[in-house]
């Protein structure tokens, strides 16, 4: 969309309408006739406040060689001085900024006005240096006002079509009417001192002062633009910074603003210094050519007001950068001219003309940042651009005073014409963003008219170069609780993540409850009432369970009854949180960490909650449990976006989800139609074939793929009874670990046989863990022996198990992310390197050359064997869970480890990946010849991939034999599984080369084929029957729900609101 398209409702001004070029009388009448209602009075007025202030800042650029000689400085100090009006005060710019997008601006205006007359006085009648360079100081922070808070309101005063006109008429009024504050300062001088020039000029902005607040109402901000939004909530100065600077446009200008303000601000002090060192002219003379720069200055604003107009009312706004862009490379043409020219004529005609590129770029600029700022960051979008264009006055101004004393001054203008034209350069640059930035800036007045909690538009986020999320749309309305499904890196957590402040969307807007979060920092969001827990561990380790709790509740910390009655209901819903009560966070296990996230979510009591994969590596009885406490947290009143793995808990608990891939939504819509999409569910979650449900019931050739099923299943129970008979690599007898009274491991003994894979399944907090820490080494055995190898390790730190071969995973796959993951690999194969000095290396030795050679041809291995190679100069963290997941075994293959233990691989990553993960695992058993110790909470996976199973319940073995045996056996059933039996098959998402599970009850499976031990499905068949069992159970549980909710009373909802205003208002 153009920006003609954004200011749609402002009809076009009639000077762009065919007919003869009008008389100046003329288009003075057609700009009154489109300058809408505010009419010529805002105008006007802020013209005759900008230039009364202007008188000072130009007598003291033609009085500095008399105030040099009162105080005895150098060209380079007054020069400094003279920046310092300017420059130094505009480290308050933002700050001002910020006021003036929050309170009244004619009120501020009339502040800064009064701030500037004072001070004026005060640089007459300073005694000495010190008091001078005060009252310069702070006296500029009174001049900033007409810099960032006027063009804002002749912004909100008249419509956009007009603004090259008025902000053309608001520079030559104003700079027009400074002129005569030269000549003034000079006369007054010359007769008076020049002490008393400046006490005069100041006396007219006391009088403007008076008229401005007695003429002037403050409008609406946006109101010009057909919206209007309110005055900035809440909010701080950061927050303001990370919001503009997410502008392109502004971004980019900064740096050519940066070089070019060394050039502009100090240059009339610069040229009067030239005069009198070059040219030894005295003050009447350097006054007149001052004069000459500013009449010179008027037809440059006079030039670039006629150009923008031009542009802005054609919808051609990207040509505003590049003729401000044009204007400064002007500016710095004039200054080589008056440099390398020493003839006085030349110079006074350089002079002159430079002065039009010198003034000519500020109706554009102005024009320009108005455009692509929305309303509300209008003002901060000023003062930051000011803020830039300043510091680099005091920076080059600096270094010019330097060169300029050292080498004279026609060298120090020569460096400063090379630094402006490098600056305007780069600014004309910046006129490709612009577009795209009105666009940004529409949305955001999009958002403002939206009634939903959440509303995202064209949400960009990158890490580094690489970008992850492209234009996302998302919308909650209160009260919802939304899914968001998707494979691994489809950029759902990075998503979550930009709501909350911990990444900075690159392009796009996120509002919450009104209110643009775009670039709001994470505890500004925590404040507003969005709570964020993330996948994995989310808690404080190295804290108790008592003191995470007390954590959550900080924000209601002065309400203590709240507290104590939210704990205690948090505490019901999770009674083995009060038995852990003071145990530290990190020693608990990955479902207690988990229960723990949600009791300080159910007691912060958000109003939105973003939870980060629910059932992350949790067992089915737990994963029931959380949902119950999220349903509770959601019935209370709090909205909830829930990012999911696992597609039957996200569907069971949203109504509604989006589905994402490579960073883009693809499906957004009710969970009953994509119910009703089993194609996505089968490609997404289930990896199915192009193939339909008819394949459940009939296809060619079924018969006999069923008996060659049957055929391999017996094949696979051979194999694993001959596996008995082969060596023990592995071995632990009665091990036994405590932590504070508490029983972790309690005499476990188990054998792992050459080539076995061995399962260890149990409910969270069984000791599953705890055992694999034992036996790599991360944790010291109470009592009991670990073999590897025959060789008794039980006193070996983790590092020498791993030189006899053990390797190990984590649940959360403790990687390097500052690294690439070709660095990862390297680093991993550091035991195959000849050497492990840095002077051999640093010295290029052939042999340590040649092992370098040979680690990095193994890294090509490893990225060709798991499918590394699109990721190979990626940094760890910016890859998925699921990646992560394979980088971490890429790791572990390097050692060539002869026993692998694997800590709940499938954890974090989507079916789709967890498809792959099985026949992985199996192929890395083959190649390295190794063993296998695998914890693993999705059922059917460990079902198919292990040779034997172990449980696990509370510490001790439960049950060991066959999966089946394991998974039938009553023990196993009632501490895993609970009452919901059912979850071998549908709580937890099936691979695609998993047999069906047994029907746990008639209520949970929708009717399938008999099938006998030799008559078993084809996996395409498993497919089909996967997706239609999955549906129809996860309908039939919403229909009881509902009707269950139909015949009880229910009470209404407590409201989040209040509790939120609570929050915000530090209560």
């Amino acid at each position: 969309m153009s920006d003609a398209e954004t200011f749609e409702r402002i009809p076009p001004p009639t000077s762009d309408h065919p007919g003869p070029s009008p008389t100046p009388p003329g288009r003075v009448r057609r700009f009154v006739s489109v300058a809408g209602p505010a009419g010529m009075v805002p105008l006007v007025v802020l013209i005759l406040l900008a230039s009364v202030q202007q008188f000072d800042l130009v007598a003291f650029g033609v009085l500095s060689p008399d105030i040099q000689r009162t105080f005895h400085v150098s060209n380079g100090t007054i020069t400094v001085i003279a920046s310092l009006t300017l420059a130094v005060p505009i480290f308050f710019a933002f700050f001002v900024g910020y006021l003036g997008d929050r309170v009244n601006r004619v009120q501020l205006s009339v502040l800064l006005g009064l701030l500037w007359g004072v001070t004026a006085i005060f640089t007459g009648l300073a005694p000495a240096l010190a008091i001078l360079v005060i009252a310069r100081t702070v006296g500029g922070v009174g001049l900033i006002g007409a810099e960032t808070v006027y063009p804002g309101l002749l912004s909100d005063f008249y419509p956009p079509t007009s603004l090259g006109a008025v902000f053309g008429a608001f520079r030559v009024g104003g700079q027009g009417l400074a002129l005569l504050g030269g000549p003034l300062a000079g006369l007054i001088a010359a007769a008076l001192g020049w002490r008393v020039a400046f006490v005069v000029l100041a006396l007219p902005t006391f009088v403007l002062v008076l008229v401005t607040r007695a003429l002037l109402r403050e409008p609406p901000r946006g109101g010009s633009q057909g919206v209007s939004v309110a005055a900035e909530r809440l909010g701080s100065i950061s927050e303001g910074f990370r919001r503009v600077r997410a502008i392109p446009t502004l971004k980019r200008t900064w740096m050519g603003a940066f070089l070019f303000g060394g050039g502009t601000i100090p240059f009339i002090t610069l040229l009067n210094t030239f005069l009198k060192d070059e040219y030894h002219l005295g003050d009447a003379s350097r006054g007149l050519i001052s004069t000459l720069f500013g009449v010179g200055g008027l037809v440059g604003i006079v030039i670039g007001g006629i150009l923008t107009q031009r542009s802005v009312a054609r919808g051609q706004s990207r040509r505003t950068a590049v003729i401000t862009g044009l204007m400064i490379v002007e500016f710095a043409a004039g200054i080589v001219v008056m440099a390398g020219v020493p003839v006085l004529a030349v110079t006074v005609a350089a002079a002159t003309v430079l002065s039009i590129g010198a003034f000519g770029f500020l109706p554009s600029y102005t024009a320009m940042v108005s455009i692509v700022a929305p309303p509300r960051l209008r003002s901060q979008a000023y003062a930051w651009s000011l803020f830039f264009y300043s510091t680099g006055a005091i920076v080059v101004s600096a270094v010019i005073g330097g060169i300029s004393n050292a080498h004279g001054q026609r060298v120090s203008l020569t460096v400063l014409a090379a630094l402006v034209l490098i600056g305007g350069l780069v600014n004309a640059s910046a006129g490709r963003f612009v577009d795209v930035d009105i666009e940004r800036a529409r949305r955001v007045e999009a958002a403002e008219r939206s009634d939903a909690l959440l509303y995202c538009r064209g949400v960009d986020v990158a890490y580094g170069g690489v970008q992850v999320l492209f234009g996302v749309d998302f919308e909650v309305q209160r009260g919802e609780m939304v899914a968001v499904l998707g494979t691994n890196g489809a950029g759902k957590s990075t998503f979550l993540k930009a709501i909350t402040g911990l990444l900075d969307p690159v392009a796009g807007v996120v509002q919450f409850n009104g209110r643009d979060i775009t670039h709001l920092d994470p505890m500004a969001c925590t404040r507003l009432g969005i709570l964020h827990v993330p996948g994995g561990r989310s808690i404080f380790p190295t804290l108790s369970v008592a003191e995470n709790i007390k954590v959550a509740g900080w924000l209601f910390r002065k309400d203590k009854g709240y507290l104590e009655r939210a704990t205690r209901q948090a505490l019901g819903h999770f009674p083995i949180l009060q038995e852990r009560w003071g145990t530290m966070a990190g020693d608990l296990s990955g479902g207690e960490q988990q229960m723990l996230s949600l009791a300080q979510a159910f007691i912060a009591e958000p109003e939105l909650l973003l939870v980060d994969e629910l059932s992350l590596g949790l067992a089915p009885t737990v994963v029931a449990r959380l949902v119950e406490i999220l349903r509770r947290i959601h019935e209370k009143g709090t909205t909830i976006i829930l990012v999911e793995q696992s597609v039957n808990t996200a569907l069971e608990l949203a109504e509604r989800a989006i589905f994402m891939e490579k960073g883009e939504v693809r499906f957004s819509g009710p969970t009953a139609e994509l119910l009703e999409r089993p194609d996505i569910l089968r490609a997404v979650f289930l990896q199915g074939a192009a193939a339909g449900e008819e394949l459940a019931t009939s296809s060619p050739g079924a018969t006999t793929r069923r008996a060659t099923a049957a055929q391999a299943r017996r094949h696979a129970e051979e194999a694993a009874a001959r596996l008995l008979d082969e060596p023990v690599v592995m071995e632990t007898r009665s091990l036994t670990k405590s932590f504070g009274g508490v029983t972790a491991v309690y005499d476990v003994s188990c054998e792992l046989h050459q080539g076995e894979i061995l399962g260890f399944i149990g409910p969270n907090g069984a000791g599953k863990t705890t055992l694999f820490d034992l036996v790599s080494g991360f944790s010291a055995a109470d009592s009991g022996q670990v073999l590897l190898n025959g060789t008794d390790v039980t006193h070996y730190p983790a590092h020498e198990r791993a030189h006899l071969g053990l390797g190990r995973s984590f649940q959360d796959a403790r990687l390097w992310p500052e690294l690439t993951v070709a660095e990862c690999l390297a680093v991993a194969l550091h035991l195959e390197g000849e050497t492990e000095a840095a002077l051999p290396a640093l010295l290029g030795v052939p042999r340590v050359a040649s092992s370098e050679r040979m680690i990095h041809e193994r890294v090509d291995e490893l990225v060709d064997l798991m499918g590394l190679d699109a990721f190979r100069n990626k940094f760890v963290a910016e890859l998925s869970t699921g990646s992560r997941r394979i980088v971490e075994l890429a790791c572990m293959l390097a050692h060539r480890p002869r026993v692998l233990l694997l800590d709940e691989p499938s954890s974090g990553i989507a079916q789709r990946e967890t498809e792959a993960l099985g026949p992985l695992v199996r192929r890395i058993r083959d190649q390295l010849g190794c063993s296998i110790l695998i914890i693993e909470h999705d059922i059917p996976l460990i079902r198919t991939l292990a040779d034997h199973l172990v449980g696990l319940d509370l510490g001790r073995v439960v049950a060991y034999g066959r999966p089946e045996e394991v998974l039938s056996d009553p023990n196993v059933v009632e501490s895993y599984l609970g009452a919901a039996a059912e979850k071998l098959s549908v709580g937890v998402d099936r691979p695609r080369w998993a047999p069906p599970a047994p029907a746990a009850t008639p209520a949970a499976t929708t009717p399938q084929p008999e099938q006998t031990p030799d008559d078993g499905p084809t996996d395409e068949e498993t497919i089909a029957l996967e997706v239609r069992r999955v549906m129809a159970s996860i309908r039939q549980r919403r229909e009881a729900r509902r009707v269950e909710a139909d015949r009880a009373e229910e009470d209404p909802p407590v409201a989040v609101g209040t509790r939120v205003r609570d929050r915000e208002e530090g209560r």
